[in-house]
This record gives structure tokens, C-alpha cells and sequence, in this order.
């Protein structure tokens, strides 16, 4: 699948995403188990919404002629944001978000990404 294609591809999840999500949060109710479902349907549009992003931003750093293992390093980090941004709404949802944990959240994301970041060789 070219890169193209595959940009295209997450922009049509994004935009049914938070259709899905809308629909979703507005037909049923904020029970336990529709609020797990909810925060996993923010955390899957997320991805797709940031992935096209990440890309763009990684495409214009890069030199010329380098555009090789933008597209893996731009899904590895659109993911974890969008990880980060999904705990952060789950934990506002059961109240306990705050300004050590979200620190500490991040702390946690930032570090992940420099691990694998060196794992993978980038």
C-alpha cells in the first residue's frame, strides 16, 4: 500500500471516528461500560486524526532523498499521543486527573518514545 493510499485510509477513519463518536456518546448513556468503549473509540480516531500530522511534520524535517521510516516513526508517535491524550481523558472522567498525574503521564510517554525510538535505530 503506498503512503499515499495510506494517509487517505486514516483520514476516512478519522472523519468516521468522530462521526462514530459523536453518535455514539449521544445515544447512549455515560455508564461504566459505554465510557470504557468511549474512551476506546477517542483513542483509535486520535490516531488516525494525528497520524496525517506527525507525517507531514516528519516529511518536513527530513532532508531530501531521506524519506525512508517516516511513516512507521509518525504511527509510533501519533499512537503514543494519542495514548496520552485517551488516559488523560479517562482519568478526568473518573476524577482523578491532576497535575502530578499528568506530568507524570507525560514523563512516562516521552521516555517510551525514546526508548523505542533508540530500540528501532532512528
Amino acid at each position: 500500500m503506498s503512503t499515499r493510499a495510506l494517509l487517505i485510509l486514516f483520514v476516512v477513519i478519522a472523519v468516521l471516528g468522530w462521526e462514530g463518536l459523536a453518535s455514539f456518546t449521544y445515544f447512549n448513556p455515560p455508564v461504566s461500560r459505554n465510557r470504557a468503549l468511549a474512551v476506546a473509540i477517542v483513542w483509535l480516531t486520535l490516531w488516525a486524526t494525528l497520524l496525517p500530522l506527525a507525517y507531514w511534520i516528519h516529511l518536513r524535517r527530513q532532508r531530501l532523498g531521506a524519506e525512508e521510516g517516516i511513516v512507521p516513526r509518525a504511527a509510533r508517535q501519533s499512537a503514543l499521543s494519542a495514548l496520552f491524550l485517551a488516559l488523560c481523558l479517562w482519568l478526568r472522567l473518573v476524577q482523578g486527573l491532576n497535575w502530578a498525574n499528568l506530568i507524570v503521564l507525560l514523563v512516562l510517554v516521552v521516555l517510551t518514545e525514546r526508548v523505542l525510538s533508540r530500540r528501532v535505530g532512528n
